[in-house]
């Protein structure tokens, strides 16, 4: 008698049931995820092209009152933000500062006419703080098209790893936009910004107000322990940043010159707290490189020292409003910077250069504690309503409420594969 193994249903089942989990895993979750990915991309874009149109409406706004009709203001600047700068041909690297040095001078130009025609009432320097503006609009609506210009390439080839790469730039892009969103409501209210700290330190060591030397570079000397110190910086308070390599190669071919000091904003390490002083050699400046280019230029044909004092701070700080810690972080770079002027035997002649954007900047001492004070109560209130907008309904931060949803919907998830929760 033969008796039969009858089989088992069970292993039947579990191949089966792996076969579907493994095709799952092939073909269905890749492309719910790629789903996921650009529903977060299309989110993003549309965030930012919403804020690029906020930043035009500002602009028409702040402007209006300046002598033109608002659907004037609104065409030009419509038209304006897709403005660009071709560089020059680098391929021959002899004259490249020149041609860059005249394409900015171009661009400066254009801009500067853009500004009087939105607002022809408005004095010189509400004029450079609706320039300063239209440059931040048109850099918020590059950000805005060049996402969107990748989104679209993301949905077209449908590519994950190219999808993964842009939302991880995507926080960063963000906080970028947010911040060129805050200065420019700072540009065209003319308040202050993190980059203007060094042109702070100089107007602080000031009693009159300086001769204009180069374009938008004022320059003022006087005597500080036995040292001839000369001061340079943008003219303000209109937003400018002058100038000043100009400035420092036509004070220092005057007559001997023993030392540049530069004091400028400074790029902080993650980690690193706002408004922390840093001492180094070398010319502390940003920008594309022309008016950092002259004054080295300078330094390398007289041998002269480089002295550089940093005011560290965020990337996104320096071109949003000018943040508290920055504000009290003076007093530390007005005393480093004695040190350093102390440092060169008495009868000598030192050069010293305030770096920065001068918007909400005076040019002197003079009432200087009254914007002091007033820069102090705008931050304050800047970081009061961030701190209401980001809370939540049980007094946590928008931030601790997205990483309770997400682990809670792990924990739900987990549950229902293990079955402790009914589906």
């Amino acid at each position: 008698m033969v008796i039969g193994i009858p089989a088992d249903t069970s292993i039947w089942g579990t191949i089966v049931n792996w076969t579907i989990l493994l095709i799952m895993f092939m073909y269905v979750l890749p492309k719910l995820y790629l789903y996921q990915i650009f529903s977060k991309l299309e989110m993003a874009a549309q965030k930012f092209e919403a804020m690029s149109k906020k930043s035009q409406a500002m602009v028409v706004k702040n402007t209006s009152p300046f002598g033109r009709a608002k659907k004037d203001i609104r065409e030009r600047v419509t038209r304006f933000v897709d403005f660009f700068i071709v560089p020059p041909v680098s391929l021959d690297p002899f004259g490249i500062i020149k041609k860059l040095d005249h394409i900015i001078d171009n661009s400066d130009a254009r801009f500067r006419k853009a500004a009087d025609y939105i607002a022809p009432d408005a004095d010189s320097e509400q004029k450079m703080n609706v320039f300063m503006g239209m440059q931040a609009a048109v850099m918020i609506n590059m950000v805005a098209k060049v996402v969107r210009h990748y989104v679209e390439m993301t949905k077209k080839f449908k590519n994950l790893q190219f999808a993964m790469l842009l939302q991880m730039q995507l926080p960063m892009l963000e906080k970028m936009v947010e911040s060129e969103v805050k200065g420019l409501h700072a540009f065209l209210n003319g308040h202050a910004i993190g980059d203007g700290i060094g042109p702070m330190v100089i107007a602080s060591q000031l009693d009159t107000e300086g001769k204009e030397i180069a374009k938008e570079a004022i320059a003022a000397s006087r005597t500080v322990n036995g040292r001839k110190v000369t001061f340079i910086k943008a003219r303000g308070p209109g937003g400018r940043l002058g100038k000043i390599g100009e400035a420092v190669e036509k004070i220092a071919a005057k007559g001997k010159v023993a030392r540049i000091i530069t004091v400028d904003a400074a790029q902080k390490l993650e980690g690193e707290k706002t408004g922390t002083i840093s001492e180094g050699v070398g010319i502390a400046m940003g920008g594309p490189g022309v008016q950092r280019y002259k004054i080295e230029e300078v330094a390398t044909k007289y041998k002269l020292p480089m002295d550089a004092i940093a005011i560290k701070m965020s990337p996104f700080e320096a071109i949003s409003p000018m943040p508290e810690k920055v504000v009290d972080s003076l007093k530390n770079a007005v005393d480093m910077l004695n040190e350093r002027i102390a440092e060169v035997p008495k009868g000598k002649h030192i050069i010293v250069v305030g770096v920065g954007n001068t918007c909400g900047v005076p040019n002197t001492k003079k009432n200087l504690e009254k914007y002091v004070k007033s820069i102090k109560e705008r931050a304050r209130k800047i970081k009061k309503a961030e701190k209401e907008k980001n809370k939540t309904w049980w007094g946590g931060t928008k931030k601790e409420a997205e990483m309770w949803n997400f682990n809670r919907a792990d924990i739900l998830n987990l549950g229902k594969t293990a079955g402790f929760i009914k589906q």
